[in-house]
């Protein structure tokens, strides 16, 4: 990933699963294009390098119609959270040039650690309606029928859940 003056890091998939919410077994490859064309339009708009990250595929290209944006794939042996932790991390004191958008909290406590800066995808999905940049697809809505079935878990955390969260926040597990 390039190091630009300043450059807009993208969780790609955290950020497609705030716009659309697509259900099981959905098709990514669209909703993938669909959403590098409304950060092309972000792009411009914002005039920043904007790198969007997604899981797997070996893949790694840029996309240069409506202003380019650097599309990566993490491949098969990493994912798309440690290539961002990983490229904020390289960049050293120039960290603080980047904004990582994501609503993934362990992405957040690495990338702040190491000087970057976040939005949140929703967050996010307000900036680019303000700047008039909106999805056909009913930009960041929940269906009517996804609404009404939003739950809180009542169950218990398993063990392992328990250490992982005791882990992270430094208690004992």
């Amino acid at each position: 990933m390039p190091t630009p003056s300043r450059e807009t890091v993208i969780d790609g998939y955290n950020l497609i699963h705030k716009l659309w919410h697509p259900g099981k077994g959905a098709t990514m490859a669209p909703l993938r294009e669909h959403l590098e064309t409304l950060l092309s339009a972000y792009r411009q708009a914002a005039r920043r390098h904007v790198t969007v990250v997604y899981d797997g595929g070996p893949r790694h290209r840029s996309l240069s119609s409506s202003g380019a944006i650097e599309v990566v794939f993490s491949g098969s042996g990493a994912t798309a959270d440690s290539r961002i932790v990983d490229h904020v991390r390289a960049l050293q004191s120039r960290a603080a040039l980047v904004t990582v958008v994501t609503s993934d909290m362990e992405i957040r406590r690495h990338i702040i650690a190491w000087g970057a800066s976040w939005t949140s995808s929703e967050t996010f999905i307000t900036e680019l309606e303000k700047l008039g940049i909106r999805s056909k697809e009913g930009f960041g809505k929940k269906r009517p029928d996804e609404a009404a079935s939003v739950k809180h878990s009542t169950n218990p955390l398993s063990d392992g859940e328990v250490a992982r969260w005791m882990k992270l926040f430094g208690g004992s597990g």
